[in-house]
């Protein structure tokens, strides 16, 4: 046999060894990249909400109105959207009454939304007058204090 056939079959089977191996491993990382994501933010009762996050076009919100995204995390799972959320008041035009920024998705947020490998991981937001709640499920209604929790206040801009 050829160095390079032995070679090439000594690398095969330490990345079969190395799969085996992550198989068997009690608890999973924090996050794996090929799983996939979803973010939904919905505006409750604020009257207009203008939301906008990295790479994504900024979006207007009224009550009842939802955007969404899903996603997969990148090679080294560091997928990150950060997102600047502007409420307005209409008084003749538009005015921004306050304003906040965060995160609604990155490496904290990953933990909430959860690492299911058979289904996808959703990370809910509702905005209200208050603040910005977070859930990972839609069970229950709004603001049932079980399934969502403030995660974020408005402040004044």
């Amino acid at each position: 046999m050829s160095f390079l056939f032995k070679l090439s079959f000594c690398v095969l089977f330490l990345f079969h060894l190395i799969s085996i191996l992550k198989a068997n491993t009690t608890t999973p990382p924090s996050s794996k990249w090929l799983e996939p994501y979803r973010v939904t933010i919905t505006n409750h009762d604020v009257p207009v909400v203008v939301v906008g996050c990295d790479d994504r076009d900024a979006e207007i919100i009224r009550p009842g109105q939802s955007t969404s995204w899903k996603f997969r995390m990148n090679l080294f799972g560091t997928t990150s959207y950060n997102c600047r959320f502007y409420w307005l008041e209409q008084t003749g035009s538009y005015n921004v009454n306050k304003e906040v920024s965060f995160p609604v998705f990155d490496d904290e947020i990953i933990k909430l939304c959860g690492v299911n490998l058979a289904s996808m991981n959703r990370c809910y937001w509702m905005i209200d007058r208050i603040g910005f709640y977070f859930s990972n499920t839609t069970d229950g209604s709004f603001p049932n204090e079980d399934a969502w929790r403030v995660m974020h206040v408005w402040s004044y801009g």
